[in-house]
């Protein structure tokens, strides 16, 4: 079995040599994120080199593993729980379902869609190792102890929810599926409800200290003792706290899920596929529906739709395009210039910061919480307009209706996006003002570059989306992160030079708003080309 399903992958990779190449280029960048915090270590007075730059506390470390490891299993338990029988694709249902396999490979061989996003989420983890060095103070081993850590209780929580999913796929089994998933429900709740009680016993609650709760997370025996993720954190917390006991317990448990997930897959019967079909077959007629142009639950949708008083604002042709990102704005935010995502990454930012300004890691460098503040927003903001409206507009269906020319409706995507990084951009000013102590030039400065910053994100997101389409959903996604990050980091260079070289920040966010005009005015022609051969 094992020996066909790999001769099929290894014939489906033949066929596109070229992303062997990107996989070296995901790896490579991921060896310098995980070395960050290596390469980050100073100069003593004595002339050797500190061990980082940050001062690192062991015990927040520990309850930063705990944490993100407990929330991937959670994540990925759920969703095997939910999508465990429904990661088929029509391939997938004449290759395996109707080819010599048994219904335990085939589900374990749904599962390779759902990891593959959960190796893009490590990798998307990984490039955010400045900002958790920054925070926490974690070294290189740390992070690929939580990369690697984060894999494998994902796959724990996976397929652990996957069985139990294919167990009671039946329509008659909900019943029993709903009562795992209210256990799983419970032990979250003893989890969460032990480490309040944990810390309201150490006063770690109040006042509130976010490095102080972290490391309170390090020493709650109620996350330790979690399933999967609790287990798999427990063996590094062992080695980093000089705990022996607590690793061999951590490799015992872990040991013990992963032979009992192996003899739960080999022993018991399962019969999903009517459902995994029937799920297979309705994604089919979708896919094909939206080929010919029709939405198959358009019917069923506006059946539940309520419509309000709202209207469309007017505009006809390419201005609909704006008239429409106004109405996405003011159905989340009531305003046509507010972007709800940009608000909520401001309060994530603000709450960042606060953790930095509480846990006292700045105190003794003020420069390391400018230094986080800047790469959190643009990292944040990177997210919000790199695979925002203007970038997903082009693949729409109704965008080749419009006839105008693609550079019109690129323009009046545009237009629609400047009111709302304007006011975003104001918001980033105020937080770094208040926050980070720059004085009113400084943020109104970091404002502007914010703007530039912003478009810059959103022209080269939708040049790699227009250009690359063969890519497929996840190398598509690692493409068009690196490729962002790499000219924010290109338009970042100025800042660093100028701020070293004449020693005021001021004229160092001006060099790089310059920068980011001059590249911008390069990358938006390009892409409206692009926007035009894309859909000729």
């Amino acid at each position: 079995m094992l020996s066909s399903y790999l001769y099929r992958v290894r014939r489906a990779a033949l066929k596109h040599p070229w992303k062997f190449i990107l996989l070296l280029l995901f790896l490579g960048v991921f060896v310098i994120m995980m070395a960050y915090p290596t390469l980050m270590a100073m100069p003593n007075s004595d002339g050797t080199m500190s061990s980082s730059f940050v001062p690192r506390d062991v015990d927040v470390v520990r309850g930063g593993i705990y944490l993100i490891l407990v929330v991937m299993f959670n994540f990925m338990f759920y969703t095997g729980l939910k999508n465990g029988v429904v990661g088929f694709s029509t391939a997938d249902v004449v290759y395996h379902m109707a080819g010599p396999f048994t219904p335990r490979f085939n589900l374990i061989i749904a599962a390779s869609g759902t990891l593959q996003l959960c190796m893009v989420f490590t990798f998307l983890l990984s490039t955010q190792t400045a900002l958790i060095y920054n925070a926490v103070g974690v070294n290189s081993i740390d992070l690929i102890v939580m990369v690697i850590g984060s894999f494998i209780s994902s796959i724990l929580g996976y397929f652990t929810g996957s069985y139990f999913g294919a167990k009671f796929s039946d329509d008659e089994d909900e019943g029993k599926r709903k009562i795992v998933m209210v256990v799983g429900i419970a032990l979250d709740a003893i989890a969460v409800g032990g480490f309040i009680a944990t810390a309201l016993a150490k006063n770690a609650l109040f006042p509130f200290s976010a490095k102080g709760l972290l490391a309170t997370l390090g020493n709650c025996w109620f996350f330790k003792a979690f399933p999967g993720g609790g287990w798999v954190a427990m063996i590094y917390d062992g080695i980093i706290s000089g705990n022996s006991l607590i690793s061999i317990a951590g490799i015992f448990l872990t040991a013990a899920a992963l032979i009992g997930l192996i003899l739960l897959y080999s022993k018991s019967e399962l019969y999903y596929y009517e459902e995994a079909i029937a799920y297979a077959q309705k994604a089919h007629d979708l896919a094909e529906q939206k080929r010919a142009g029709v939405d198959a639950d358009t019917a069923a949708m506006t059946k539940r739709a309520k419509v309000g008083k709202e209207k469309l604002g007017g505009g006809d042709g390419a201005s609909a395009l704006t008239a429409i990102h106004f109405l996405m704005n003011k159905r989340g935010s009531k305003f046509f210039f507010v972007n709800p995502l940009c608000i909520t990454y401001r309060l994530i930012t603000a709450v960042y910061l606060l953790f930095m300004l509480k846990g006292g890691s700045t105190n003794e460098n003020p420069r390391m919480l400018i230094v986080s503040a800047f790469m959190m927003m643009i990292l944040l903001n990177a997210v919000v307009y790199a695979g925002g409206k203007t970038v997903t507009e082009f693949t729409k269906h109704y965008i080749y209706l419009i006839p105008e020319t693609s550079k019109a409706k690129l323009f009046a995507c545009i237009k629609a996006d400047l009111p709302e990084m304007a006011f975003d951009s104001v918001l980033c000013g105020l937080l770094v003002h208040f926050l980070v102590g720059l004085d009113v030039a400084e943020s109104a400065a970091f404002g502007c570059m914010m703007i530039v910053f912003d478009m810059l994100c959103e022209m080269a997101a939708l040049l790699i989306m227009r250009s690359l389409p063969m890519l497929g959903r996840y190398l598509l996604m690692g493409v068009r992160y690196i490729g962002v990050m790499f000219i924010i980091s290109l338009a970042m260079i100025p800042v660093i030079a100028v701020t070293t070289i004449t020693g005021m920040l001021f004229f160092g966010i001006i060099a790089g708003a310059i920068a980011g005009v001059v590249m911008l005015a390069i990358l938006l022609p390009v892409a409206a080309v692009v926007v035009d051969k894309a859909e000729m």
